[in-house]
């Protein structure tokens, strides 16, 4: 019997081969990386929710991040465009996310998943099952990077959830564990009780989003605000415990913050003749805080790629670190 996702990697790797052939695949971005972990080095920038990986990967990009709550959908499109890249797993940066439901704040998403109907609710899976799936659909023997999404409902579900990721990168299958919008006290009750300290946490941060002005009002769960650690005393509280900090929505899409209109991020992009964009993920970057992005289109993925070409001054990253 045929599988339906070769038949879905070898039309891509088709559309991949011709864009290759006309326009040149890249060599891996020289953006830098980071160590989260013993032998386990984690690129600084990620394509997120998109559908064309391959894209990312002809263009250089390593990072690629999913999740379990994104649905079967969009992780499968990580199998595809991994497989039609040409480019061998070990170069490959896979993130994915385990979540618990309820969650603390955010459990809207497991009454209405972005996942088949015929699926099983999210409730009866724990974190090893779930990580599972993720694999499954997307083609991975194993993950990278393993993150608990959100808090649980109660403080005994979010242990015994990242204790079934402790056991998964026991197993083999993560290579390194984390969490997400987690904030300095929840980091802090983690470590007090965790077997093996979470080696990154993924939050909304970006330009004048640490916090956001809203403090989360109006995103769908809290996005940007200090609640879940989108501010300075969870970036300083992970640093002091040297857990990466890696930002989701560094452009402000998701945080509901308007990074690229930005007075002050527009100035500095015209002194260095960069895109908004290309400055607000070099203010993380340079900070060695990982971006995850999400782009499908070649022109966005060359610019969050060339964040090697230009450095911001002492005083432009203290101008967009005081930007509100």
């Amino acid at each position: 019997m045929i599988n339906p996702l070769s038949l879905v990697a070898a039309a891509v790797a088709v559309v991949v081969g011709i864009r290759c052939a006309i326009l040149g695949c890249k060599r891996p971005a020289s953006s830098s990386s980071v160590e989260i972990a013993p032998g386990v080095r984690m690129p600084l920038v990620f394509n997120g929710m998109s559908t064309d990986h391959g894209l990312w990967l002809a263009s250089g990009g390593r990072g690629i991040d999913t999740a379990f709550l994104y649905g079967d959908e969009l992780q499968r499109h990580v199998a595809s465009g991994i497989a039609a890249s040409g480019v061998e797993r070990e170069e490959v940066f896979v993130t994915t996310k385990v979540n618990c439901c309820p969650t603390d704040r955010c459990s809207r998403f497991c009454a209405h998943p972005p996942r088949p109907t015929s699926a099983p609710p999210m409730s009866v899976y724990n974190g090893s099952e779930m990580l599972e799936h993720s694999l499954a659909m997307t083609g991975q023997r194993y993950v990278d990077l393993a993150l608990l999404h959100f808090p649980c409902s109660s403080w005994d579900d979010t242990l015994a959830m990242y204790r079934d990721l402790e056991a998964a990168r026991d197993r083999g299958l993560a290579r390194a564990i984390g969490v997400s919008n987690f904030n300095a006290s929840a980091l802090k009750r983690l470590l007090r009780h965790a077997r093996t300290k979470p080696a990154v946490v993924q939050n909304a941060l970006s330009v004048a989003g640490h916090p956001a002005p809203h403090r989360g009002e109006g995103t769908a769960c809290s996005e940007g605000a200090p609640l879940y650690g989108s501010d300075d005393a969870t970036l300083r509280f992970a640093r002091r415990h040297r857990i990466t900090f890696a930002a989701y929505s560094p452009l402000g899409s998701i945080s509901r913050v308007d990074v690229l209109g930005h007075p002050v991020v527009r100035e500095v992009a015209a002194a260095h003749g960069k895109t908004p964009a290309q400055v607000a993920l070099k203010w993380l970057v340079q900070q060695g805080i990982a971006a995850v992005t999400n782009t499908a289109r070649p022109k966005h993925a060359a610019e969050a790629l060339d964040l090697g070409s230009f450095t911001l001054s002492a005083r432009e990253m203290r101008a967009l670190s005081k930007a509100r």
